[in-house]
């Protein structure tokens, strides 16, 4: 049957019109494969890289193309196991009457499942094979029809899924660090499962100048059958392992539009609407036991107090979003635009749910204690926005723009959680406003052929209120999130400045520079408002492209960042540094008529580790990579081309004392044949 379907196939590609007079096929295959001789971790190099050690190879290109008077066909292949990377796609059109396309595509993506460090007694844990990956997939078949008035009727059906494992940040706790107590530094993973479909059904029509519109309507269904594996407190004698499962299936409906219209020379209008429907059915559990996904047991082996955790997770959440918008572009006169546009947006949120909760009392007994559990929630959120572009470009060499943009937004959150004795442990009734200014201002001068300067600066400023009018929740109990916040103030600076010059036709620079300060000032309940953090950040980057001869091109980048996080919290958290430089160097060199030989070197280096392991927990990077890779061309005809590529990286990451170092030889090989 595999047989049959391939020579069909090719039946289709090389039908004997293709070899008729009018149509003309082409094409391309290339055939690769590489690998890489690794001394180090493995995990690490494979998530820096997206490939493989052991491998890959196959055809990384088969593009087939075949083009008659009135109608193309294309054929896309790609087979390279080892990366499971793969890809077929025909795409059938009939000019201006109709089109066919549909496919699959597949890949992995690599992640390194490492956990945390502890410095002083030299302690990390490895609890399961570290090198985790995804395969990410999309199936999809779409169709359209040309109606008359080139109006476009389109269809689609696309399906995407992952599948497998990947790592997570919420590390498990440890005692086995000597006299320090507890640490947070176990590793665990996620398995995941998802699969969406989406339907989609679009009319419209793009192609007139003065009148462009497009309806259409979209349908997606979620499936999520997934699990966060955390093993805590591994080889004392509170051992035990939690397993998290989100199983959410989720149906989403969209409905949407929009039309332009062109009234004059002066007057451009356009509007747009938008309605979506969100349903969800919730469904999960987190339970302990001696497994990985085990059935909920009262009693189970090395239960610890405040082992909180729920099963039987049941209930339903809905969204009802509207959004609508209208836009226009005024042109009052030469060398003046203005752009105006208004947008207002409602939403209704409600979930139900309920659960069975599950905690353990103090020893010696660790009696487990079992409540059912109602929760209900509600939410509704009206927006409003507005924004004003002006431009201007009546000077000689110079254009200016400036635009304003502001938010307002109000609604109400309810929250109730009751126990099965009728209970009520939250009773939250909460008002909420937000409020968004943005003024940017920007200009470009041209002083001469080959020079650019572009500057550009913005405000933006946003405010949110919280008012609880009702709240049964006391200050410094754990369920008074998020109504112990009161008042959250944003505030961002914003200047950045780019200088492209083209002293000789041969030789380009481009220089920029950005400063960006962000203040978040807080107030939480009973407590007087706070500078919480203020990050400032200086960001320059440098380019440059030289070919001192036909034969010779050389380039070069660099891209210095220093951010610095200041938080009055300093004595616990220390201040954030994240101050790293990255950079490349390139070149080419023709060395014969037929061989052209390529040179690449790049790097990354972070410093910013602070060894605070000793009393909490150690914050900032600490890495170095380089990678230098050397590649021959040799292009034997027009439609025949050999690449042999060889690569040598390092990576030293010191936040981790390296355990994630490696070194790796890398090598790579592609024959490439046009026809």
């Amino acid at each position: 049957m595999h047989s049959f379907r391939i020579h069909a196939l090719w039946a289709v590609l090389l039908a004997p019109p293709a070899f008729a007079a009018d149509v003309v096929t082409s094409g391309t295959i290339a055939v690769g494969g590489g690998g890489a001789l690794l001394d180090g971790d493995r995990p690490s190099y494979q998530q820096i890289h997206q490939q493989k050690k052991d491998g890959f190879g196959g055809i990384e290109e088969f593009l087939l193309i075949r083009e008659g008077k009135d109608d193309i066909l294309k054929f896309d292949l790609r087979l390279l196991p080892g990366n499971d990377d793969y890809r077929v796609a025909v795409r059938y059109e009939k000019m201006e009457k109709y089109y066919i396309d549909g496919g699959f595509d597949q890949f992995r993506v690599w992640y390194d499942g490492s956990g945390g460090y502890f410095r002083p007694t030299d302690t990390s844990f490895v609890m399961f094979p570290e090198d985790l990956s995804l395969t990410r997939s999309k199936l999809w078949l779409e169709a359209g029809v040309y109606l008359p008035g080139e109006t476009l009727l389109r269809a689609r059906y696309e399906r995407r899924a992952r599948d497998g494992t990947k790592s997570s940040t919420a590390w498990a706790d440890s005692n086995l660090v000597g006299t320090a107590g507890t640490r947070s530094i176990v590793p665990s993973f996620y398995d995941i499962d998802e699969v969406t479909n989406t339907f989609t059904v679009d009319l419209g029509n793009d192609v007139k100048e003065d009148v462009k519109w497009n309806v259409g309507t979209r349908y997606s269904e979620t499936e999520l059958d997934n699990k966060r594996n955390i093993r805590r407190r591994p080889y004392e004698t509170a051992d035990r392992i939690v397993t998290h499962k989100d199983q959410t299936t989720t149906d989403m409906f969209t409905m949407h539009g929009f039309y332009l219209r062109k009234l004059s020379e002066k007057l451009t209008l356009s509007g747009g609407a938008l309605r979506t429907t969100l349903d969800s059915h919730l469904a999960g559990s987190r339970i302990y036991g001696q497994t990985y996904d085990p059935v909920y047991d009262p009693v189970y082996i090395r239960r610890q107090q405040r082992d909180e955790g729920f099963y039987d997770l049941g209930g339903d959440a809905e969204i009802r979003q509207t959004v609508l918008n209208l836009n226009a572009v005024y042109v009052p006169k030469k060398n003046w635009s203005v752009r105006p546009s208004v947008r207002f947006e409602n939403m209704h949120q409600e979930t139900m749910s309920h659960f069975v909760e599950t905690n353990i009392s103090s020893g010696p007994a660790f009696t487990a204690i079992i409540e059912e559990v109602e929760a209900e929630h509600k939410k509704d959120w009206d927006e409003f926005a507005g924004a004003v572009d002006v431009r201007y470009t009546g000077l000689p060499n110079w254009t200016f723009s400036g635009e304003a943009e502001w938010i307002h937004g109000e609604g109400n959150l309810e929250e109730e959680r009751t126990l099965h004795t009728g209970v009520l442990t939250i009773d939250r009734d909460m008002e909420n406003t937000r409020s968004m200014q943005k003024y940017s201002l920007n200009s470009n001068w041209y002083p001469r052929s080959g020079l650019t300067v572009a500057v550009q600066y913005y405000f933006k400023a946003n405010q949110n209120d919280y008012d609880a009018r009702r709240d049964n929740t006391l200050v410094g109990t754990g369920d008074r999130y998020p109504a112990f916040i009161t008042d959250q103030d944003f505030e961002t600076n914003d200047f950045n400045i780019r200088v492209s010059w083209r002293p000789a036709s041969l030789l380009s620079f481009v220089t920029r520079y950005d400063y960006q300060q962000s203040k978040i000032i807080s107030q939480e309940a009973d407590l007087q408002k706070v500078d919480s953090s203020t990050l400032t950040s200086h960001i320059f980057s440098e380019s440059a492209t030289w070919s001192p001869t036909g034969r010779l091109f050389l380039n070069a980048n660099v891209n210095v960042t220093y951010d610095q996080l200041e938080t009055p919290a300093f004595a616990f958290v220390k201040n954030g540094d994240n101050n790293y430089i990255t950079g490349a160097i390139g070149g080419g060199y023709a060395l014969a008529k037929l061989d052209d030989v390529y040179l690449d070197y790049n790097w990354f280096n972070a410093k910013n580790f602070v060894d605070t392991s000793a009393t909490f927990l150690p914050y900032g990077v600490s890495q170095k990579y380089q990678g230098a890779y050397i590649t021959w061309v040799r292009r034997q005809t027009e439609n025949l081309i050999y690449t042999v590529k060889y690569g040598y990286v390092s990576n030293r990451d010191g936040t981790w004392a390296g355990l994630n170092d490696f070194d790796a030889h890398v090598l790579y090989g592609r024959v490439q044949y046009r026809f």
